[in-house]
């Protein structure tokens, strides 16, 4: 059955065709095997559904914990290595940086086809040729030359290059399996859902979600033909990135949902910013400066004198009323500080691992940056024109 008649009286009545609201597919409750599938009872409900295979990728990426790069993730990275198959690496474009598993390229096979999901977040004048060199140079330092990089946005409101995204697997996997690896929160299940969109099972073998051979962790394994599948296997944890020491609560407001809209500043020495209690930018010297901020549109910005910075934190910290604020840190004693100079005549970029960015012209600044314990907090020149 693919279409439902909706309740009518008289001689005629609607017949209204269902969709799954994840992936698109005319929902249908005769055949597990094919696009669309859902439970009798679910079908015959009137409420929006998903079909059964975007259900479990969508509970299987909000339920599981978060693994580190343990033995159990290593033995699957092994096994891609040994089977010759094709690794699709995801990135966040938002978050380059805080989105690289550092020592991963030891355990990677030798193709490896990099994804930089998550475009439609940064703004749209944003220089995607900066976005493949910045990928290309992180994953130089782990000694991994991608056969390809494709830039992609497979949110709910967008998606773009899919389909040529679709065909770069089916080229470079050579009839061998597939394995999406990439830290947890770059939208991997996401761009996965977007690819089932052009889909179709003709195997015969159904979508399962079980345990990888050997190791304790559940991947999504979805055949693409009689010998080969593509498996998703769990989000990683990146204890460098913010959005490892945050509750879940709060990291649906530190993630941007949609494009960011940088904020500039004129700030003079002396003044501080503060994201919530979640991180705080000082500026201890120099000349006047335009800073542009580039984080979730929902974190808002505080402005401080450097002088009352300390009790604005507290102050934001025992806020109840604001959404945003983590229970773990009630004075700015619970983060650690990075001091940064400036680099004199460049762009420079400041980087908080999974928070956001920001720029601004170098000359003879000081400031200092403080982050949970952990969070990689970085300096750079910012080469090409953004």
């Amino acid at each position: 059955m693919f279409f439902k008649k909706a309740k009518a009286s008289g001689l005629t009545a609607e017949i209204r065709v269902k969709r799954c609201y994840g992936c698109g597919a005319i929902l249908q409750c005769q055949d597990p095997n094919e696009a669309g599938y859902v439970p009798a009872n679910k079908f015959e409900a009137d409420d929006e559904t998903l079909c059964e295979r975007c259900y479990k990728l969508r509970h299987y990426s909000q339920y599981k914990e978060t693994p580190d790069i343990n033995i159990d993730y290593v033995t699957i990275l092994e096994s891609a290595k040994q089977e010759d198959a094709l690794a699709v690496y995801v990135f966040n474009a938002f978050s380059l940086n805080g989105s690289l598993l550092e020592k991963i390229g030891q355990y990677l096979p030798k193709k490896v086809l990099v994804v930089i999901n998550k475009r439609d977040l940064l703004p749209k004048s944003y220089n995607d040729e900066y976005l493949i060199a910045s990928a290309k140079a992180l994953l130089a330092k782990e000694n991994v030359t991608p056969v390809d990089v494709f830039i992609t946005s497979a949110s709910a409101s967008k998606t773009s290059n899919i389909p040529a995204l679709l065909e770069g697997i089916n080229k470079y996997r050579q009839g061998k399996n597939v394995y999406f690896i990439g830290a947890y929160q770059v939208g991997k299940s996401s761009l996965i859902n977007s690819l089932l969109m052009s889909y179709t099972n003709s195997t015969g073998r159904v979508i399962t979600t079980s345990p990888y051979p050997g190791t304790t962790l559940d991947v999504i394994s979805i055949p693409l033909d009689k010998n080969a599948n593509m498996f998703d296997t769990p989000g990683i944890n990146n204890v460098k990135s913010i959005i490892s020491h945050l509750e879940g609560k709060i990291i649906k407001y530190v993630l941007p949902r949609n494009e960011v809209r940088p904020e500039t500043y004129m700030a003079k020495e002396g003044q501080s910013f503060l994201f919530a209690n979640l991180a705080r930018f000082d500026f201890i010297k120099g000349d006047k400066t335009n800073f542009t901020f580039y984080k979730s549109n929902d974190l808002t910005l505080e402005r401080a004198k450097l002088n009352k910075a300390d009790d604005a934190f507290i102050a934001l910290a025992k806020n109840t009323s604001l959404d945003t604020k983590s229970e773990k840190f009630a004075s700015i004693g619970a983060l650690s500080k990075t001091s940064l100079k400036a680099i004199p005549g460049k762009e420079n970029r400041v980087r908080i691992y999974g928070l956001g960015f920001i720029d601004f012209i170098g000359s003879d600044q000081e400031l200092e940056v403080y982050a949970p314990s952990g969070v990689m907090v970085s300096i750079e020149e910012v080469s090409v024109k953004l």
